[in-house]
Order: C-alpha cells, then sequence, then structure tokens
C-alpha cells in the first residue's frame, strides 16, 4: 500500500471511481430516457441521496420504503426534550465529508460547528475501575497511530486484512491487553464500530488510525459537526425535493428477478403483494435486510451473494436519558467519555442547544449493544438506565438526582429495517465494499456499506447512493 492510500482513500483503490464518488456533477440523460422510471428501494440518505440525484436530471422515481417513516437509521427525537433536538441514530460529521455537507448547504440546512461550541468542563474516562480526567490517553494514541501508519507499510493489506482488530492491538500496544489504555482501545473500537475487537479487520483499524493521524496533521476535525436541528430536517427537505407522492411508505422488498435486461421488483404493502417493472432499480438496503430478500433470480454472482450473507454490521444501541439539566458540567465533567462498562461512550446529547433541560448519550457495541435489554426503540428499562446513572455518579457525583424520567433506548440491531448499525468489516471482508457497490444488470447497489471511502458513516450512505444514480443515467444515456 502506498504513503497516504487507506481505507477512506479507497482501499483496493477504485482508481477514477473513487474520485467521481465525491463529485456533484450528474449528466443529463438523453431524450429517449425522460419518462423511463427508475425504482429505488430505501428511503434512507442513500436512498434518498440516490433518488434526488435522478430527480434533478429529469427522471421519473419511485421510491420505496418499508417502514412507516423515513431516514432509515437516521432518527431525531424532538419529543424526549420540548424544545431540543436528540440524534438516536447517525449524528456526527467529519471536516472531510463534503458529500453530505453539500447536500446539507444546497438545501439550506446549516451545520453545527462543535468546536465552536464552549461546554463547561473535561473529558473523563472510567477504566478498569478508575477515573481518568483530559487526555490522559492522547500520547499512548498518538503512538499508536504512529505504529498503525507504519504497519499498514511493514505488513501490507492483505496480512493486516486477514487478522483481527484484536490481534493487531495485542502486539501493538505495549503492556499487554490488561494495561488501562489497552482497555481504552477496546472500548474505543468497540463503540466506535460497533464491534467487538475480535470480529473486526485488523486493516480496516489500522487504516482508520493513519488516516486520523493525517487528517490531524492537517486540521480536519473527526466528528466535528452535527446537522443544526437534527438530521430529520435533511430527510424532510429530501423528501420535499424529490416529491412526497413518489415515495411509499408501509412497503417492502420480498424478491428481485431479472430477466434479460429487465428487472422485476416483488413488493409487499398494505394492500398485499405487488410486481414493479422498472427499467432499472437502486437497491439501497443494508447487508442485514438484504439477506432476507428472495435473491435465486436476480443473476448476482456468488461473490456477491456471500458478501450480502455475510458482512459484518456493528450492534450499535444508544441509551438517551433527560436530565432537568446538565448536571455532570457542574461537576467540572462536559459529558465526553469513554468507559469499559455499560457506558461505553458518552456524550451531552444537546450540547449547543442552550441552558436548562439536556439529555446524555450513553452509547454501547459489540455484544453489549446486541443484548441489551429492551425494544428496539423505545423506553429504556429501568436495570439499564440505573446502571448508567450509578456510574455517573460515580464520575460526577450528584448528577443522578437530576435525572428525568422518560430515558428511551434505540438497539439498532434489533431493528427488522437495519439488522445492524453500520458495516463493520470481519477479518478478510475489508474488499467487502468494493464488491457489494458492483451493479449487476438493471441492479445498482448503494448504502453506506458499499463505499469504500467512508462506509460506516453518513457521508458514505449519501456518496454512495449519488453513486448508483450517476451509473443508472450512464445506462440510460448508452
Amino acid at each position: 500500500m502506498t504513503d497516504g492510500l487507506t481505507r477512506r482513500a479507497a482501499i483496493r483503490a477504485v482508481g477514477a471511481g473513487v474520485l467521481a464518488a465525491s463529485l456533484p456533477w450528474f449528466p443529463a440523460p438523453r431524450a429517449s430516457a425522460a419518462g423511463r422510471r427508475v425504482d429505488v428501494v430505501g428511503a434512507g440518505l442513500s436512498g434518498l441521496a440516490c433518488a434526488l440525484a435522478l430527480r434533478e436530471a429529469g427522471i421519473d422515481v419511485r421510491v420505496w420504503e418499508a417502514r412507516p417513516r423515513l431516514g432509515g437509521r437516521t432518527l431525531t427525537d424532538t419529543a424526549l426534550i420540548p424544545g431540543r433536538w436528540v440524534e438516536c441514530g447517525g449524528e456526527f460529521i467529519d471536516s472531510g465529508h463534503a458529500a453530505i455537507r453539500r447536500l446539507c448547504s444546497g438545501n439550506g440546512i446549516a451545520l453545527q460547528d462543535l468546536e465552536a461550541v464552549d461546554v463547561p468542563g473535561v473529558p473523563r474516562d472510567l477504566i478498569g475501575g478508575r477515573l481518568r480526567s483530559g487526555g490522559w490517553a492522547d500520547a499512548a494514541q498518538a503512538r499508536l497511530a504512529a505504529r498503525a501508519r507504519s504497519d499498514l507499510q511493514r505488513l501490507g493489506e492483505d496480512r493486516l486484512n486477514a487478522m483481527s482488530a484484536a490481534e493487531w492491538l495485542k502486539g501493538a500496544i505495549p503492556g499487554g491487553t490488561g494495561s488501562p489504555f489497552a482497555r481504552y482501545e477496546r472500548a474505543l473500537v468497540t463503540g466506535e464500530y460497533g464491534a467487538d475487537p475480535a470480529a473486526l479487520s485488523a486493516l480496516w483499524l489500522v487504516a482508520d488510525l493513519a488516516d486520523d493521524a493525517r487528517g490531524a496533521e492537517m486540521g480536519e476535525g473527526p466528528e466535528r459537526y452535527r446537522i443544526n436541528g437534527g438530521t430529520g430536517r435533511l430527510i424532510a427537505a429530501l423528501e420535499q425535493r424529490i416529491g412526497p407522492g413518489r415515495i411509499i411508505r408501509g412497503t417492502r422488498l420480498t424478491a428481485l428477478v431479472r430477466g434479460g435486461a429487465t428487472p422485476a421488483l416483488f413488493l409487499t404493502g398494505p394492500d398485499g403483494p405487488r410486481v414493479e417493472r422498472p427499467v432499472r432499480a437502486a437497491i439501497t438496503l443494508p447487508p442485514g435486510v438484504l439477506r432476507s430478500v428472495n435473491l435465486r433470480r436476480a443473476g448476482i454472482p456468488a461473490a456477491e451473494r456471500e458478501v450480502i450473507r455475510t458482512f459484518g454490521m456493528g450492534t450499535n444501541a444508544k441509551v438517551i436519558i433527560p436530565f432537568t439539566d446538565a448536571a455532570w458540567q457542574r461537576r467540572g465533567w462536559n459529558g465526553d467519555g469513554l468507559s469499559d462498562t455499560a457506558l461505553g461512550q458518552t456524550w451531552n446529547a444537546t450540547m449547543g442547544e442552550g441552558s436548562g433541560a439536556a439529555a446524555f448519550t450513553s452509547l454501547v457495541g459489540g455484544r453489549a449493544g446486541r443484548d441489551i435489554p429492551g425494544p428496539d426503540h423505545g423506553p429504556a428499562p429501568d436495570a439499564i438506565v440505573r446502571t448508567r446513572l450509578a456510574l455517573m455518579d460515580r464520575i460526577a457525583p450528584g448528577t443522578r438526582a437530576a435525572a428525568r424520567a422518560g430515558a428511551v433506548v434505540h438497539a439498532w440491531a434489533k431493528d427488522p429495517y437495519a439488522r445492524g448499525s453500520y458495516s463493520a468489516a470481519r477479518p478478510g471482508q475489508a474488499d467487502f465494499p468494493a464488491i457489494a457497490a458492483r451493479p449487476q444488470g438493471p441492479f445498482h447497489f448503494a448504502g453506506e456499506h458499499t463505499s469504500d471511502n467512508w462506509s460506516g458513516y453518513m457521508e458514505g450512505a449519501v456518496q454512495s447512493g449519488q453513486r448508483a444514480a450517476r451509473e443508472v443515467i450512464a445506462r440510460l444515456r448508452g
């Protein structure tokens, strides 16, 4: 692997296709393509970005969505605390996420710059039963990033991809697996990827660590932005621009059939089964959901079917607790933290939204996210709330006294329309996004899991949807 080439710059690079995926340009279809309908399956960010690009190219579109709502794995809650917004799914946007930032700008939606938000207090981590403040792990994290950059060159892609992240961390962190920093890094990996390190490709972790180091050198901030007012604002804007009448809710895909160049979509909705025959179709369902679709007659090769069947998915779950105010800040904690307990990763869910009532997010992944008690989306069981409040009190004594009733849990692995939070390649799967992105006859595939450079991010969803639209337009012109 050459210097500067990481997963985010495209593992097993697809050359000019990587650059094209970041461009906003869409070619106009030939006149003969006008009025020929293209169907999009899935109304998450990827499907909506794809449908909007097709509409802007003058192509008739229908979007089929199984849920009663739009947005997929993004979900904004404005009811938990009146006057506040809380993100229950996808939330943060990096400085380098150009496609989603353009999409927001083009729809008049501002971003909240978290670097400009003044939050009292300092980060605190609870690792190995001991409270640690500030940047205690920063120096060790910098050394680990340097080791990652070296190992990309020394070990190479194939060897790292065959390893698990747990194997690589064991050799890369001095002091053994029981050291405080080793515990910290395992908790960080589990939260960031939603997968236990033993179930994650080392190449994904190593490439990202190296890329984060380069980004820091260039002044790029990871997780610097959120959509001001919530991702729901962007979803609503996309719906309006596509045309609400072109989006059909409550209708799920059951089978894909390829008959020559003509696709057939078998769907089931409130009125029973139906068959749609567009000229082409963009499928934006996540792998865990696509596994339940009958693909036997879709003409999809074995390699692609294997990706759909086995692609790893994170199991992140958020527990969001409302408070009368950000009480932890009065104890010198800004809410940011990492713990190898049930708390996982934490932050102020309503940062920058004014004083008064606040909400606090506890994010877990791996086994903890998969097995968390409660519904997929709904009231959080009292037991998991009490556990988190007790841990918060260890970090900032007296915090739990300000907690309010009404905590919620959002467990994306339990969600039947998601089957996971976002893609997390298992050992040997680092090239799966490129395989999953390949068009198959009249079928085009999108979703964050098909993005080589931004899989696992909202940016990857938007980029891949726009890439699929370009593919469709090129075929209709050709």
